[in-house]
């Protein structure tokens, strides 16, 4: 299992939100590329970059990604507001690793099918954002019908990458994963797992590392010095 610090963008800085709700942030950096570079240093494989901004469809942080991408030499996998082929394309010719897609595999699946199509399926990944069970869509303000199992095995069948799933719930919230519903998916699904919100200690990636989940994206915790990034990576290695 493999960790993946995160880097979320609003208004060009690097923040962390509480569930989602872009009232509640907290500002860690002014530049994203100082946290990036950081965590690089610290040993980073792969970091997890968000633009909060698209995501919401209040704008976009394009430049800001660029300069990320640009200045580090690490992987990156890039999600928010990504909902045509087009923006998809972009990234990744900018050096993105994987992109994920979020709303637009809710609103329209061919367009996820298409992407697997035209790309190596490892650059493809879903985000399922869980909400009392149902797949929550723009930026989590709102919750679609779909169940997110229901959800996760359409995916697999069109063989994306990986599946980024967060029971929103527990993200930003250092309460602990959602552990119960990231087993459920990971039975679920024959496609690479990687979980996502409410890690707090080193102990919930120890239990995480035994759910058979391929990585886990930590963000609060690690800005709020519940431990570092280099701790975290030493932990999963002595499980």
């Amino acid at each position: 299992m493999i960790v993946i610090p995160a880097v979320d963008i609003m208004g060009g800085k690097c923040v962390r939100l509480v569930k989602g709700d872009p009232t509640k942030g907290t500002v860690y950096y002014e530049n994203p590329l100082e946290a990036a570079k950081l965590l690089e240093d610290q040993g980073a494989e792969l970091i997890h970059l968000i633009d909060l901004d698209a995501a919401l469809g209040s704008g976009q942080n394009i430049e800001t990604i660029k300069n990320v991408l640009e200045n580090i030499n690490v992987e990156v996998e890039i999600g928010g507001g990504i909902r045509t082929l087009e923006k998809a394309d972009a990234l990744l010719n900018l050096g993105a690793y994987r992109v994920i897609f979020g709303t637009a595999a809710v609103k329209n699946p061919s367009l996820i099918e298409e992407a697997v199509k035209q790309h190596d399926s490892e650059s493809i990944a879903v985000a399922i954002d869980e909400k009392d069970g149902k797949v929550a869509v723009h930026g989590w303000k709102n919750k679609s019908e779909k169940g997110y199992l229901e959800f996760a095995r359409s995916f697999e069948r069109m063989g994306v990458g990986a599946l980024i799933f967060t029971p929103i719930s527990v993200d930003g919230t250092l309460k602990g994963p959602g552990i119960e519903k990231t087993v459920k998916l990971v039975e679920t699904v024959n496609v690479p797992v990687i979980a996502s919100g409410g890690v707090a200690r080193l102990e919930d990636l120890v239990a995480l590392n035994g759910t058979g989940v391929e990585g886990v994206v930590v963000g609060t915790a690690l800005y709020e010095k519940k431990f570092t990034l280099k701790e975290a990576l030493e932990a999963v290695k002595r499980c």
